[in-house]
């Protein structure tokens, strides 16, 4: 595994400095193309709390991709006897804007009353902050910021509850839904990957429209170690016309809903209960 790539004391004295000498940041939320880990995407106008731009392990871009309700990178910890097992990490709601609304949460849970009330797992290196933040009227939520030690620089920041996160049921990670076309087969398919922690497609679901026939077949696909599709199992079918095609909002779906009945299967291909 890898370490983590977090910002060093040269890295943080960068940064402070130039958030306190330009007040141009308080209030901002773009970058320019040359931009660093350490660039400033905002400083919040209340507390003046400093996002940067960052990296996978620290700042606005670990933040976003680990907690955004439509990030769909799969993350992997280590169990307790060393194996690989699929994270979790808790998510945002989704009508959240993912600098806009973040910035709000931070300046709203950070004060002294709300200062590690909960357990801190690096108090050497970091300082905590837990508090509750109303949005949108009717979703009230628990919050965890996370600031580099004795600064406001925001290491990272995410909701306490994983009522937001999509339900998966597998031991594997749900990847990006794709859709493709293929001439002249005149097939449409829509694949949704499940994959390990090396990011490779273990099983898949495939519902293939097929155009000619004015048919629409599901299939659970299972792939070889680099990912190539090694057998199926059709689990269904019916009629279609042949401008049926596969609508975002069903694309959507597929990415962030309950697939419960796939996954079933895909567990029992899995366990040797179902021969492909």
């Amino acid at each position: 595994m890898n370490k983590e790539k977090l910002f060093t004391k040269e890295q943080l004295t960068q940064i402070i400095k130039l958030a306190e000498g330009d007040s141009s940041y308080i209030g901002g939320d773009t970058l320019d193309g040359d931009a660093t880990e350490i660039s400033i995407l905002t400083v919040s106008k209340q507390n003046n709390l400093i996002f940067t731009e960052g990296n996978k392990d620290t700042g606005f871009t670990h933040l976003r991709n680990r907690h955004n309700y439509f990030s769909y990178i799969n993350y992997w910890k280590l169990d307790d006897v060393g194996l690989n097992k699929l994270d979790k990490p808790s998510k945002f709601h989704p009508k959240m804007m993912p600098i806009i609304d973040f910035v709000k949460i931070a300046d709203h849970i950070y004060d002294p009353e709300n200062k590690n009330i909960t357990r801190n797992s690096k108090p050497n290196s970091f300082d905590k902050y837990t508090g509750e933040y109303i949005y949108d009227t009717n979703h009230t939520e628990t919050y965890h910021l996370i600031l580099y030690k004795d600064t406001k620089v925001v290491h990272t920041m995410f909701p306490q509850s994983k009522k937001m996160n999509s339900k998966i049921r597998t031991k594997y990670g749900k990847g990006i839904v794709t859709v493709s076309t293929k001439l002249p087969e005149f097939t449409h398919d829509l694949v949704v990957p499940y994959e390990n922690n090396k990011h490779v497609a273990v099983f898949s679901i495939l519902i293939r429209k097929y155009l000619k026939e004015l048919k629409e077949r599901s299939y659970i696909q299972k792939h070889d170690e680099v990912g190539k599709v090694i057998g199926s199992v059709l689990l269904g079918e019916r009629s279609i016309d042949f401008s049926d095609r596969f609508s975002n909002e069903f694309m959507q779906q597929m990415q962030t809903g309950d697939l419960i009945h796939f996954e079933n299967v895909i567990n029992k291909l899995d366990r040797g209960e179902i021969k492909n």
